[in-house]
Order: structure tokens, then C-alpha cells, then sequence
């Protein structure tokens, strides 16, 4: 998914600013799920909440690169997904690389809640075509 620099995310250094690394792979997440789950994201008893992100910061951005994020889930437990994200300039080159743990609650309660089959298959028909 490519995404836009702003003015205002650049640093006094010239160098995109940490903070918006983690904005961009929110928005890869969000880009992720809709790829696959449009019909129905969203409006399900259940969601995808952040429980844990771990970033590293490969290579400063300037102002005039273009970023892209890529995203992939790398695994599947009961009610948690393992999300691999990186995101990348044009020309290839890693700017940072990122995995996230994400639970799936249960929106009325608060509570973990099982990833559901139809999600599982998506899933796996969506990263298989991708490939």
C-alpha cells in the first residue's frame, strides 16, 4: 500500500520521524483486511486489536521518497494473529521492519475471542493468490 509523506512528518534532522512509521503500518493493516474482508469488516462481533508491536528503523526517509507498506500474516494461533510488516521505498530499499501481535476481542465483552474459520480461509486464499 503506498503511503504519503507530509510536511509535518519530517523531523528537525530532515528524517521521517519514528512516530509515523507506526501510523503507516496502522494504515497497512487497516489496508490489509479490507483487501480480503471487505464485505464484512468491521461489522463483525469481533476485531483485530494491537497487543504488541516491535519495530526496527532500518534506514532514514527524506521527505521525497516514496514509501510503500507491506503486510502479511505469518501466523494464526486461537484468538491472536502474527503480522509482518515492512515498509519499503520504491526502489526497494527497507526502511523499517515491524511485527505486530494482534488479538481478536470479542466487542461486547473485551475479551479474547477465537479467530473464526471464514477469517482463517481468507486469509489463506488471500496470501496464497498473493504469492
Amino acid at each position: 500500500m503506498p503511503v504519503q509523506i507530509r510536511f509535518n512528518d519530517i523531523d528537525m534532522f530532515g528524517h521521517l520521524n519514528n512516530s509515523v512509521y507506526i501510523q503507516f503500518l496502522d494504515l497497512g493493516k487497516y489496508a490489509y483486511f479490507r483487501q480480503f474482508m471487505s464485505d464484512t469488516f468491521g461489522c463483525e462481533p469481533t476485531a483485530p486489536v494491537v497487543a504488541n508491536i516491535n519495530c526496527d528503523f532500518i534506514e532514514p526517509t527524506k521527505i521525497d521518497e516514496r514509501l510503500e507498506v507491506l503486510t502479511a500474516i505469518t501466523d494464526i494461533a486461537d484468538s491472536s494473529m502474527t503480522l509482518d510488516q515492512r515498509v519499503v521505498s520504491t526502489t526497494g530499499r527497507v526502511k523499517c521492519s515491524a511485527r505486530t501481535i494482534m488479538v481478536n476481542i470479542d466487542l461486547a465483552t473485551g475479551r479474547p475471542a477465537t479467530v473464526s474459520d471464514t477469517w482463517r480461509r481468507r486469509i489463506a486464499a488471500y496470501q496464497n493468490n498473493e504469492e
